[in-house]
């Protein structure tokens, strides 16, 4: 049966002029090709919903509600597979407003969670490696449909970076740390590091001691650091370069910056 002979029949069973779709008309991947033609019909032409516009405009009740479910569950197709069958690749699970039921369940999920971030990051965005700890935040998941992949793997950027590219950042280079990282030593001295001598280009501990200011932290963007790990004072802040100094022999005085 030709494309538009199946939309006729298709505009008869929506318009009731038809009970139901004729026998065996779901029968193989023939069935498969006629469930395209009219979910495409449907959502392109008789809701007027753009493609690009399907991933925030459709759900299960748009093409339940259109008499496509008795042919899905023929299939045993959820409402995201009907619309893959009409637009093969064109759409993944989670960019929809409403995820396939029990999408992100169990370890499957977590796999998928993993995998859909990694396809934002690596094929949708093309975010260079060095840009991720600034550009992978609270914003980035909301604006690419990761809410429930965000959910699943612990409500943290870093986390969730860590887990598709593990040993690759640190926690402080993060715009959204995660809760208790000021807290833990190592972290602070890594963070100051990196701030005194690869962001400001101190040769020394004792420089740092001298020029430090409490604008560089504002700059660079440290206002956390500062804030929690220094309690917003710059007396704090020497305390702290002063103890490292105290920790270092003469002879590594000076930080190799090679």
């Amino acid at each position: 049966m030709k494309r538009e002979q199946v939309i006729e029949v298709y505009k008869d069973v929506l318009e009731k002029r038809r009970k139901r779709f004729p026998n065996y008309f779901f029968v193989g991947n023939e069935g498969k090709k006629y469930m395209r033609y009219m979910t495409c019909y449907l959502l392109e032409q008789h809701l007027s919903i753009s493609i690009v516009e399907i991933p925030f405009q459709v759900g299960a009740n748009t093409l339940w509600s259109h008499r496509l479910r008795p042919p899905a569950m023929l299939y045993g197709w959820n409402y995201y597979e009907v619309i893959d069958n009409a637009y093969p690749g064109k759409f993944k699970p989670w960019e929809f407003q409403q995820t396939p039921d029990k999408y992100w369940d169990g370890e499957e999920g977590k796999r998928r969670a993993i995998e859909a971030v990694r396809y934002v990051i690596e094929e949708k965005m093309k975010i260079p490696m060095e840009e991720i700890p600034f550009q992978v935040n609270f914003h980035f998941f909301k604006q690419h449909g990761l809410g429930g992949a965000f959910t699943l793997l612990g409500y943290s950027p870093f986390q969730i970076v860590e887990a598709i590219y593990p040993g690759v950042f640190r926690p402080w280079q993060f715009a959204h740390v995660p809760m208790n990282c000021w807290k833990n030593e190592e972290y602070i001295r890594e963070a100051m590091d990196d701030f005194l001598f690869k962001q400001l280009h101190f040769s020394s501990y004792h420089e740092a001691f001298l020029k430090l200011k409490r604008n560089h932290f504002t700059n660079f963007q440290l206002t956390g650091l500062f804030q929690m790990a220094f309690d917003s004072r710059m007396n704090n802040v020497r305390k702290w370069i002063k103890n490292q100094l105290n920790n270092l022999d003469d002879g590594l005085f000076y930080v190799n910056l090679d």
